[in-house]
């Protein structure tokens, strides 16, 4: 049995947890240290997705039907978010102003699954109801910036000099990560062809992504650190309905 659907709708959820290390500022008057911070953000990216599955069913009684099949999608699912955090240190002198501003973008680009699926037919035998749940595989990315900037004045000359700082990171890294699916659904023929509608819904976890950015070297009159660590786990509910066609 071969099927095809469309009409697809992903609800997911994004947990990063990320730490930035302190960043070092050395000017021609001062050297200061702007602390570190550390965070942790959840979304729920959606978007909609298309693609499609083949399977095989077997009826080994009146009313109890088990099968297997397999399905591939690309997805449209991610979400963006920006967060800053004020980083000025407590009583330096000279007086420093800083802030981390850190954007970052999570997303699923395609997935699919192999699963296992068990249930039984009603209605006439016209109805199929079912569970089912197997392994899960998808590319997972994230990628953004994490920008640590502000200023130092001086004191104790006059006109006082203000000395901008900046350091910028790169985030990003994508995967093929393996998982599980579980879910059920209904599957009902329409009128007496080879055709049925179907709903299902589906829980995916596939797994975490981790990243650690490359240091930057010392640049200006020296700014350094900042590196950033990221930690994001994806999982996805997923509703769809179409139409299959059986050959048999």
């Amino acid at each position: 049995m071969v099927r095809w659907r469309e009409s697809r709708r992903q609800l997911g959820r994004a947990k990063t947890d990320f730490n930035a290390a302190p960043v070092t500022v050395t000017t021609s008057f001062t050297h200061f240290t702007v602390p570190g911070f550390s965070g942790s953000d959840t979304a729920d990216p959606s978007g909609f997705m298309g693609g499609g599955q083949i399977g095989y069913n077997w009826q080994f009684s009146p009313i109890w039907v088990a099968g297997v099949e397999a399905d591939f999608q690309g997805a449209a699912e991610k979400d963006s978010i920006s967060l800053t955090h004020s980083l000025s240190p407590a009583f330096t002198v000279p007086p420093v102003t800083a802030a981390a501003v850190t954007d970052f973008q999570r997303q699923i680009d395609w997935f699919g699954t192999v699963r296992l699926r068990a249930g039984y037919v009603w209605g006439n035998g016209d109805v199929f109801s079912y569970v089912t749940g197997g392994v899960a595989y998808g590319r997972v990315k994230l990628d953004g910036t994490s920008t640590v900037s502000g200023t130092v004045t001086t004191t104790g000359v006059v006109p006082p000099v203000v000395v901008p700082f900046s350091i910028t990171h790169t985030i990003g890294h994508s995967n093929v990560n393996t998982g599980w699916v579980v879910g059920y659904g209904t599957e009902g023929r329409l009128a007496s062809t080879n055709w049925t509608w179907k709903i299902e819904g589906l829980y995916m976890d596939l797994g975490t992504l981790d990243d650690t950015d490359v240091v930057i070297p010392p640049h200006l009159i020296s700014v350094s650190g900042g590196q950033v660590t990221t930690h994001t786990h994806f999982t996805d509910g997923i509703l769809r309905g179409g139409l299959n066609y059986k050959f048999y």
